[in-house]
């Protein structure tokens, strides 16, 4: 039986990614009828027509896309306009990050559909559609950092590297995955005295190698690392857990040791952040300021460059959308170590132990 894929336009503030882009689709003819959204792709620099030369239907609204679709693929979690459209039939593929939402886990729960967490997917021993996001955050977390240091914006009125070459900016990142990297590798080509902390020593190690005299590295929690968050211009919190909510790394008596105008960008909020009481912010309203600190935890970041995600999501993303699209994809999914971590709501089921350990909710195994 031929699978309908649904794509639908995202409806997240400022959210202008799409899930799959017009050249990858044309791969899934026979395998599924593919329907999408009225203006999904537009944010993304792809009008209707370019799917409808793919192979795609276009449909007038949302809820025709839901009604008609098996298989909804999206990039962002539902909204709560979307809840309504959910149907126990459906299998839901997209960025969930259901440990820092309580309320979207019980409501997919009670809707008794499938989702999978495509951030949990793995491959190789990385997670290939988290990835390419994550870069392009850690760039965006650095670049959105230098507009809030801006003077208009409350900050400290300074450019990361100043033009005599002295007292350049100091921006610590906190977390060295791909996100902290990519910040880190911004950060020292626009000249900025950059630290990077982790709690891994070989990946600190790694780093003094790549940049030598160019960067300093403390391991998370020493004396050090703490000292220079509190000093910091500008702060990156790049902490992931897969699956989890990251530890609180930037507590409020450390917001309240910084100077005033001093920025932190917390990019892993879409997990719940790493900077104490932090609250999600939106691409139109970016950050909060307290103590005077700005706090910047924009939970799509990525978002904001919609063109160069979507096409960066859509290449990786094609690799996997197969995998649901054939008849016997669930047991696939239960039996394959690297797909099974992402299948984490069936049937009313919680599956994911992450999930349930960040929500105090009971978990499932399916036999």
């Amino acid at each position: 039986m031929v699978k309908k894929l649904g794509i639908p336009k995202e409806v997240k503030t400022s959210e202008g990614r799409v899930s799959l882009i017009p050249q990858h689709i044309t791969q899934f003819t026979g395998l599924a009828d593919i329907f999408v959204e009225e203006n999904a792709g537009v944010g993304a620099g792809f009008s209707d027509k370019d799917y409808e030369i793919a192979g795609a239907k276009i449909v007038t609204s949302a809820e025709e896309l839901y009604g008609v679709s098996d298989v909804i693929c999206k990039v962002k979690e539902p909204q709560e306009s979307e809840y309504d459209l959910l149907r126990p039939e459906h299998v839901l593929f997209g960025y969930l990050h259901l440990a820092s939402n309580l309320k979207l886990t019980k409501k997919l729960l009670e809707k008794k559909l499938t989702a999978i967490a495509t951030e949990m997917i793995m491959r190789d021993g990385i997670y290939p559609l988290l990835a390419p996001m994550s870069k392009i955050a850690g760039n965006l977390a650095i670049q959105k950092g230098m507009q809030f240091l801006e003077f208009n914006n409350n900050g400290k009125g300074i450019l990361l590297s100043s033009i005599s070459g002295n007292n350049n900016t100091q921006v610590v990142v906190v977390g060295c995955g791909d996100v902290g990297k990519n910040s880190i590798h911004k950060a020292i080509q626009l000249g900025a005295n950059v630290i990077a902390i982790d709690i891994n020593e070989t990946v600190l190690d790694s780093l003094n190698d790549m940049y030598e005299d160019k960067i300093t590295t403390y391991i998370s929690g020493s004396d050090e690392a703490s000292a220079s968050i509190r000093t910091a211009d500008l702060v990156i919190g790049a902490v992931l857990l897969p699956g989890r909510k990251p530890p609180i790394v930037i507590t409020n008596d450390d917001i309240q040791h910084m100077e005033k105008g001093t920025v932190i960008v917390d990019v892993a909020i879409d997990q719940g952040g790493c900077v104490e009481g932090v609250v999600a912010n939106t691409h139109n309203e970016p950050f909060e300021i307290r103590d005077g600190v700005i706090i910047s935890a924009i939970a799509n970041l990525p978002g904001a460059v919609p063109k160069t995600s979507s096409i960066e999501l859509s290449t990786e993303l094609q690799n996997f959308v197969e995998h649901i699209l054939i008849e016997d994809w669930f047991e696939k999914y239960k039996s394959d170590e690297n797909l099974s971590p992402s299948l984490q709501i069936h049937n009313g089921l919680l599956l994911s132990q992450e999930v349930g350990d960040s929500l105090s909710l009971s978990v499932s195994k399916l036999i």
